[in-house]
């Protein structure tokens, strides 16, 4: 299979999602699939790049929690997807959301994984034990960005359940993180000459991790003197930590380790213990216990870990340093029970391993492709705001199929009482500028346009380039599931494509119906917006056979970037200027049968629009 991984982080392995990427990437890669990765970082093989993307106002927490967040480029996701079997989306944030977008554009299967617990982010804000804002986002991931998937990989039950329990009907495949082969306990044990006790913690420096229970838990112990406590990562509470570790007789020590210094740390301790009030799954407590290092756990409600403990001695009351403190006691004053235990989850942790995992995942992709095959893209579900801040995208193509006129008359008043105002905002802002217009006169009758699509505004360039005639445009479902740009977009004549293969073909008629009328139909015949595309990218045949049932011209269009040039260029800086140039209309070859006429006019004009300012170079542009 071709598989694209997209995650906004992949270079830096202090986080278990990027861990988890990087490991499938790995895996998949050896059973002979090829697997591209989209996110932000440094260049690698198979690996597409992106910018890393700043918030303002919260980047300084961003960065102290070691992570960063993508910045969504089109041409990335275009270039990644272009012929990709599935892609995978690691994250509910921006870049995988536009990127979800894209994907779907584009026909392409998905499936989501749930990496991100709500408690993670509530904790870093000081709301992790509110229910209510816990609650408001699980329902604002699966609003926004879950409920467009058929699939979820979920890392452990615990988060298949709670998904569950707040409303997610997606199908939950439950398959682990896994752990890497090189995580194996000693080949010889390891001897040291000194009695100091070494407790580890690998995660972040953050509230909900607990890494302050341990710390006063190691107060409480009646080995005190010896405990050495080491936490293995980094976060915005180290010098809370440290602060807080000071009255201990072994200071605490902090530190991030490359996969080899952790494994070697791991063979050098003699207890972990995993105190987060929160966890998916808690991959670093597995690469500990499958080195052999028996751990103590959290039973936190909202952590998946505890489900791992092989013993109820490996087991604490979440939150109670007390409790903790005598569990740790018992494996530092039983030796020969900890060796065994030691052995026990050596063995457990080998049935772990990431290769087993991604048998299970491949599984997962090909399920996923048939039932995309079989159902198509799944569409979001329907709720009471999605009502009030958007139109029915069924009504509105189906309301085409009925007639055109008042709609037409409606939308050419709007649109006409607009474009002096759009062409002001194109030109100032875009720099906007057209040529070739002589082209358009003496047409008569309906007309397809057809043009690459590469700006979310071209639609109004369009719209100003045939003034004054009456424009309507082909758009995907998803502008017009867009809040409150929906109404806009059907008031100024946009018609959704519809998902199912009985609505294209009522959709069809009533585009031929409408030509025939004398309506202007505007197609990206590209499909997808990739923003300053340079090259042309194939058709879609659907204004081809539009204008051949028809019996209209189409209207090779191409907007052209520009270097910035002019007073204009203070503000636009590195963004282009934007250029539209109107080729000459089109017609079918008469003496050609249906299919082979819309084959030839698709390719005639596939012809055109990549001719057209290929004779213009861009330092010869007009200065205003």
């Amino acid at each position: 299979m071709k598989i694209v991984l997209v995650v906004d982080q992949y270079d830096h392995s202090n986080n278990g999602t990027t861990i988890t990427a990087r490991r499938f990437a790995e895996q998949l890669r050896r059973r002979g699939h090829r697997v591209k990765v989209l996110a932000a970082g440094e260049p690698e093989p198979d690996k597409i790049t992106v910018p890393i993307h700043t918030i303002p106002f919260f980047q300084p927490l961003v960065d102290a929690q070691g992570m960063c967040f993508a910045e969504p480029v089109d041409e990335a996701y275009y270039q990644a997807f272009k012929d990709a079997d599935i892609v995978h989306f690691y994250m509910p944030f921006r870049f995988c959301r536009r990127g979800e977008s894209i994907a779907r554009q584009m026909h392409i299967p998905t499936i989501a994984a749930f990496h991100v617990q709500p408690e993670n982010i509530t904790s870093s804000i000081g709301l992790g034990k509110q229910e209510w804002a816990n609650r408001f986002l699980y329902w604002w991931f699966k609003d926004v960005f879950y409920n467009r998937f058929h699939s979820i990989h979920c890392p452990s039950q615990f988060i298949a359940q709670q998904l569950q329990q707040h409303g997610y009907d997606a199908k939950l495949y439950v398959i682990s993180n896994g752990v890497d082969n090189a995580f194996r306990p000693p080949q010889r044990p390891v001897v040291r000459t000194d009695d100091t006790l070494r407790v580890l913690m690998v995660g972040r420096l953050s509230e909900e991790k607990r890494q302050d229970l341990i710390i006063k838990a190691a107060q409480l112990s009646r080995h005190k003197q010896q405990i050495q406590l080491i936490f293995a990562g980094k976060g915005p509470l180290q010098k809370k930590y440290e602060s807080l570790g000071a009255t201990l007789p072994r200071k605490p020590v902090f530190g991030f380790y490359k996969q080899d210094e952790l494994i070697e740390l791991i063979h050098s301790c003699d207890l972990y213990v995993h105190a987060s009030d929160a966890e998916i799954e808690g991959i670093s407590c597995i690469e500990a216990f499958t080195c052999g290092l028996v751990p103590v756990i959290s039973d936190a409600k909202l952590s998946a870990t505890h489900q791992f403990a092989l013993d109820p001695r490996c087991i604490f009351r979440a939150g109670d340093a007390q409790s903790l403190a005598q569990q740790m006691d018992y494996w530092f004053e039983h030796p020969v029970e900890k060796a065994e235990m030691s052995r026990r989850y050596a063995a457990y942790g080998d049935t772990m391993r990431v290769e087993h995992c991604v048998q299970q995942a491949e599984e997962m992709y090909s399920e996923t492709i048939a039932l995309w095959k079989k159902k198509g893209a799944r569409q979001p579900q329907e709720n009471i705001m999605r009502r009030i801040s958007h139109p029915s995208v069924e009504k509105t193509a189906r309301s085409y199929e009925k007639g055109w006129a008042g709609k037409s008359w409606l939308t050419a008043l709007l649109t006409n009482l607009l474009s002096p105002l759009l062409y002001l905002l194109t030109a100032l802002v875009w720099g906007f500028s057209m040529e070739g217009r002589e082209h358009l006169r003496g047409l008569n009758g309906g007309a397809v346009t057809v043009m690459n699509h590469i700006h979310p505004m071209d639609c109004t360039m369009v719209r100003l380039a045939t003034f004054p005639h009456r424009l309507h445009y082909i758009s995907m479902r998803g502008n017009l599931e867009l809040p409150l740009v929906g109404w806009l977009l059907k008031a100024c004549g946009a018609i959704p494509l519809p998902d199912s293969t009985t609505g294209m073909l009522h959709l069809e008629k009533g585009l031929e119906c409408g030509l025939r009328q004398g309506q202007w139909i505007h197609f990206y015949a590209e499909g997808l917006l990739v923003r300053y595309h340079e090259e042309i990218r194939p058709f879609h045949k659907g204004a081809f056979l539009a204008a051949v049932r028809g019996g209209c011209p189409v209207i090779p269009m191409r907007l052209v970037c520009d270097p910035p040039h002019g007073v204009r260029k203070l503000w636009r800086r590195k963004k282009p200027f934007l250029r539209l140039i109107i080729g000459q209309p089109l017609y079918r070859s008469e003496d050609l049968p249906l299919q082979e006429a819309v084959a030839d006019l698709m390719e005639r004009t596939h012809a055109a629009v990549a001719a057209l300012g290929c004779d213009v170079s861009a330092e010869t542009a007009p200065t205003s």
